[in-house]
C-alpha cells in the first residue's frame, strides 16, 4: 500500500475509496438478499441506540489519533525547519573565528547540509540506513569544534553559543531522524480499520426499503472512513511520498552557504 504515498491526493484518495466503496457495495448486497427489510426493521430502535454509542467512542478514538499523528507530522516539519536555523546560526557566528578556524566550519557546515540533502533524504524515504557520508560531515563538524584551542580565540562567548547551537542542531537532527523511523503501532491500526469496518457493516443490517437509498448513505459513511484512515496512513509516514515534508528548508541554506562560499 506504500506506492499510494507517491501519488497525487488527487488521484491516491479516489482509488482508495473507490476500493472500499467496491467492497461495501457487494458485501451489502450480499446483505440485502439474505435478509429481508422487513426482518431488520424490528431492531432498529435498539440498534440506533447502539450504533449512536459505537459511532460516538469510534469518532473520539480517531479523532484523537488524527490529532496525535498530526502533532507528530508537525513536530518533525518543524524539526526540519530549527535544523536549518541553527546550521545558518552557526555559519553566521563562524566570523568571529580566525580566518583558518572560520573557513573549515563554514567549508564542513556546507557539506554536511549538502550530504542531507543528496543522500540522506531519499534514505529516509525509503527508510534505509543512515549514509556514511553524512556520518562523516557531522563528525568533521564536531571535530572542528573541539580540535580549536579555545583560549586562542578573540571571542570566547561566540564560542560558547556556537557550541549550544551545535548541540541544538544535533538534538533536532536526531528528532528528524527517529521520526523518519517511528510508526504507529500495529494494534491501534488493527483497532482502528476493524471499528471502521464494524462501523459500516452495521449499516447493512438497517431495514431500508429503496435499495438505492441505502447503498447511497452506506457508500457515503464508507468514503468518510477511507478517507480518515488513509490521512491517518499518509501523516504517519512524514517523509515518504508525494506529501512528504520537503527538504527546502535545508536546499534553502545550502544554497546560501555555497553562494557565500563562491561555489
Amino acid at each position: 500500500m506504500n506506492f499510494l504515498l507517491d501519488l497525487h491526493p488527487l488521484i491516491s484518495f479516489p482509488i482508495v475509496c473507490i476500493v472500499c466503496v467496491v467492497i461495501t457495495v457487494y458485501s451489502l448486497k450480499f446483505v440485502r438478499k439474505r435478509f429481508h427489510e422487513e426482518q431488520l426493521r424490528e431492531n432498529h430502535e435498539v440498534a440506533g441506540i447502539v450504533f449512536n454509542a459505537f459511532g460516538l467512542v469510534f469518532a473520539v478514538l480517531v479523532a484523537f489519533v488524527v490529532f496525535a499523528t498530526w502533532t507528530s507530522y508537525d513536530s518533525s516539519k518543524q524539526s526540519v525547519e530549527s535544523e536549518a536555523e541553527k546550521l545558518s546560526d552557526l555559519y553566521m557566528d563562524a566570523n568571529a573565528f580566525p580566518d583558518s578556524m572560520k573557513h573549515e566550519v563554514r567549508s564542513a557546515i556546507t557539506d554536511y547540509t549538502r550530504a542531507v540533502v543528496e543522500q540522506e533524504w531519499p534514505v529516509m524515504a525509503e527508510g534505509g540506513r543512515m549514509p556514511q557520508a553524512v556520518i562523516d560531515a557531522l563528525r568533521r563538524i564536531w571535530d572542528v569544534f573541539l580540535k580549536v584551542d579555545v583560549k586562542s580565540l578573540p571571542n570566547t562567548h561566540i564560542y560558547d553559543e556556537s557550541l549550544k547551537q551545535l548541540n541544538s542542531m544535533a538534538e533536532y537532527r536526531r528528532s528528524r531522524w527517529f521520526a523518519s523511523r517511528s510508526s504507529m503501532p500495529a494494534v491501534i491500526w488493527l483497532v482502528l480499520i476493524a471499528g471502521g469496518a464494524i462501523s459500516v457493516v452495521y449499516t447493512f443490517f438497517f431495514g431500508i426499503k429503496r435499495a438505492g437509498a441505502h447503498y447511497l448513505m452506506t457508500g457515503v459513511l464508507t468514503v468518510i472512513n477511507a478517507m480518515v484512515l488513509f490521512l491517518i496512513f499518509i501523516l504517519n509516514h512524514p517523509f515518504s511520498g508525494y506529501n512528504a515534508i520537503s527538504s527546502d528548508p535545508l536546499r534553502s541554506v545550502l544554497f546560501m552557504f555555497q553562494r557565500m562560499l563562491g561555489h
